[in-house]
């Protein structure tokens, strides 16, 4: 005789649809809320690209290389700039497809980058900013450098596990879907900003 077939609770239920829906991330066990750490203003937002801004997939043809990234991401690190916040990408790669979205949206980028910490200490010595008020997001090791430096370390949902080890907070989206976009809201509202961006909208 078979033994009646146990019903599946909601939390498993609602847990199997997240993991099904693309772009979504399942909860993390990990995951801190996005309360940020640090007192004052944010300045400077440091990310990685490939596998922050982008959703880690790199694909080839006869012409070059192709990178993922999310229009809402974009058009949130278009509201960090307007709003006294610098974005600045640093990536271990150099990619044409990824240079042709930094110009696209006039962000300050570096590729092909090796020391991460020596090219965003140059930024901040720039803006004469202090490390403590600097935020990085990131998804890999060659992140964790960067990441121990500033005031706000970020691993985004998929990150590795190592990293986020390190981070201060996890962000429930994944990265190239939405993952900067929710820290940059994050940072806007912290920076008392926020309102402004809805204003603009109309979305008040």
């Amino acid at each position: 005789m078979m033994a009646p077939r146990k019903t599946p609770s909601p939390e498993s239920v609602v847990r199997d649809l997240i993991e099904q829906t693309p772009g979504v991330a399942a909860p993390d066990p990990m995951a801190q809320p996005l309360r940020v750490p640090i007192e004052g203003p944010a300045r400077i937002l440091f990310m990685d690209l490939d596998g922050t801004l982008t959703d880690g997939v790199i694909t080839y043809d006869t012409v070059g290389d192709a990178r993922h990234f999310s229009i809402r991401d974009g058009l949130a690190l278009q509201w960090a700039m307007k709003h006294g916040i610098l974005p600045v990408v640093i990536s271990g790669r150099p990619s044409k497809a990824a240079e042709l979205r930094m110009k696209d949206l006039d962000l300050e980028y570096y590729l092909d980058i090796h020391d991460k910490v020596a090219v965003a200490d140059a930024v901040r010595r720039r803006v004469k900013a202090e490390w403590r008020q600097c935020v990085m997001v990131g998804d890999d090791l060659p992140d964790v450098a960067l990441m121990k430096k500033v005031g706000w370390a970020i691993a985004v949902a998929d990150a590795d596990h190592h990293v986020k080890k390190f981070a201060q907070s996890i962000t429930v989206a994944r990265a190239g879907f939405g993952a900067v976009r929710e820290v940059v809201v994050t940072l806007l509202k912290h920076n008392g900003v926020w309102p402004k961006v809805l204003e603009h909208y109309e979305a008040t």
